[in-house]
């Protein structure tokens, strides 16, 4: 119930509107593609993509590879559980 709080909290404050859930399934339908694909792929631009995706990481939902990201076991759970 605190991540989702969480969660909330960065899509309320996002210029460009909710994005904490999408980006979490995007990430766990594509993982390891290129930050600026996933960007593309959203009409975002690549830093402030990256930015949000930092935000994230921070509370442990998704992890950086060497090229883009994937979900953590923490992430994964989160989506699991939405998801049902």
């Amino acid at each position: 119930a605190e991540l989702a709080r969480r969660l909330d909290r960065l899509d309320r404050a996002s210029p460009h509107g909710p994005w904490t859930r999408r980006v979490l399934r995007l990430i766990a339908e594509r993982p390891g593609v290129r930050a600026g694909d996933l960007a593309d792929e959203l009409g975002r631009e690549r830093l402030s993509f990256k930015t949000d995706v930092r935000k994230l990481k921070n509370l442990g939902l998704t992890e950086s590879l060497p090229v883009g990201y994937r979900l953590s076991p923490r992430g994964r759970a989160y989506l699991d559980r939405t998801d049902r």
